[in-house]
Formats: structure tokens, C-alpha cells, sequence
């Protein structure tokens, strides 16, 4: 989806994202980028600039709302993901949280949309409706979010967080990693949730996708119940700093 916006004259934001596509176009690096088209990731521009460097390039500068939505809409990989690292989650508000998921159009999106900025935030009514969408990359984002967020959620969010968790997502070997955590994870903080959580296995038995019988291998069967085992996940990935950032 092609995305429009008009914004005000300023010469400030104008002159930082002149830096920073100078900053992308200096760091580019062909050989991964063509790893990344070769994966099926498609992105309108893609310069292949490892995560490690694209968040040293964020660094340089001051988190600002406006900056990081011109950087999200624009047709380019690497201005979008550092856009998820200048973006200050408390300005990430309802509204524009819907305008910023019409940009979200690969996994590798989905993933560091959540875990670099929407799991900072405090929009979970919204993200719970993400885990209904139509969109599989949008129920992604959920999974992964919600998984990050089982420490401070509501007993009723996380009851709605597993109801909602959709079993074909199970072909994905993204989504395979982030229900896994998301559901470890609230066993670990509550076990409150623990007949909730029968039921959805339960239901993940019954279907017949790629990953669900290693998910439930993943898990362990006590007593003719599901017991999970807490696999506490909260620097996930967060160190990987190429294109096996996902793998």
C-alpha cells in the first residue's frame, strides 16, 4: 500500500534525513542485500545495511515523532527500520499506530517494529486487535509484542492474547518462535491462565501445520495436562546484527 503524506518545511528534519541516506548509502553492502531480496523480503530500495549499523546511525540523533514518520514512509528498508528506533513510543499513539502498520510489509518489519518500538508502548486494547487481523504480518507483530509484554499485562489481556492466538500461523517459523514465547512466558508470571492455555493447545494439536507438532513437542504433557516449560526470551535476538537477524 502506497502511503502519502504531506508535511511542513523543516529544514532541520530536511537536513538529518539528508545525513542519514548519506549514512545508509556509505554502509551499504551488496552482498547482503541481495541475500535479503533472495529470501523474499521485498522492499522498494533495500541497501543491505547490517542492524549493527543501522543502529549506530540512530544513535546520532534525538528521537523526534516527525523524523522517524518521514523516514517510515519512505520506500526504503533501512530508513524504515531505523525509523522504529527514533520513533518515542509515547507519541506512538492509537491512531497513528494504524497508520504506521499499512507500512509494515515483510517479516523482518514486523519483527523489529515490535521488539525495537511497539512492545515500549502501552497500546495493548490495539495490539490485542492486531492479533485478529486479517493480516498475518500484523497478527505477527502481536505475537511478538505481546510476548515482550506478559511482565506488566492485565490477567484478562493475556487470557485474550492466547484466545486469539491463530493456529495456521503455525506454518511460519516466525510466528512458531513468538507464540512459544508468548505462551512460556505468561506461564511463567501467572498460572491463572493455565485452563486457557489447555484449551489453545489443545486446538494447535488438532491442526495440521508445519510447526504445531514441534510446538507441542516444544512443551511438556503432565498428568494428561499441558504443562509448559517458562523459556523466558527477553533479549531475543537483540544482539543478531546481519541478515540472519530473523533465522
Amino acid at each position: 500500500m502506497i502511503q502519502i503524506k504531506y508535511f511542513a518545511v523543516n529544514e532541520e528534519i530536511e537536513n538529518q534525513i539528508k545525513s542519514i541516506r548519506r549514512a545508509i548509502y556509505l554502509s551499504m553492502n551488496g552482498i547482503c542485500a541481495e541475500n535479503i531480496d533472495n529470501s523474499g523480503l521485498e522492499y522498494k530500495q533495500n541497501f543491505g545495511v547490517a542492524w549493527s549499523r543501522i543502529v549506530e546511525i540512530a544513535q546520532n540523533y534525538t528521537p523526534n515523532y516527525e523524523l522517524a514518520e518521514r523516514l517510515w514512509l519512505m520506500s526504503i528498508r533501512e530508513t524504515k527500520l531505523l525509523a522504529t528506533l527514533l520513533c518515542p513510543p509515547k507519541e506512538l499513539t492509537a491512531e497513528r499506530l494504524n497508520e504506521w502498520t499499512n507500512g509494515i510489509t515483510t517479516i523482518e518489519l514486523a519483527e523489529i517494529f515490535a521488539f525495537a518500538l511497539l512492545r515500549k508502548t502501552t497500546l495493548t486494547e490495539q495490539i490485542l486487535q492486531l492479533e485478529k487481523s486479517d493480516n498475518q504480518l500484523l497478527r505477527l507483530v502481536a505475537y511478538h509484542t505481546l510476548a515482550r509484554q506478559t511482565a506488566t499485562a492485565s490477567i484478562d489481556a493475556l487470557q485474550t492474547a492466547i484466545t486469539n492466538v491463530n493456529p495456521q500461523d503455525l506454518d511460519e517459523i516466525s510466528a512458531f518462535r513468538a507464540i512459544e514465547s508468548l505462551i512460556s512466558n505468561i506461564t511463567f508470571h501467572t498460572s491463572e491462565l493455565n485452563h486457557i492455555i489447555n484449551n489453545k493447545l489443545d486446538e494447535i494439536k488438532e491442526v495440521k501445520t508445519i510447526y504445531s507438532n514441534q510446538l507441542i513437542e516444544n512443551l511438556k504433557v503432565e498428568s494428561g495436562k499441558w504443562k509448559v516449560e517458562a523459556k523466558i526470551d527477553i533479549n531475543f535476538r537483540s544482539q543478531i546484527s546481519d541478515f540472519n537477524f530473523f533465522s
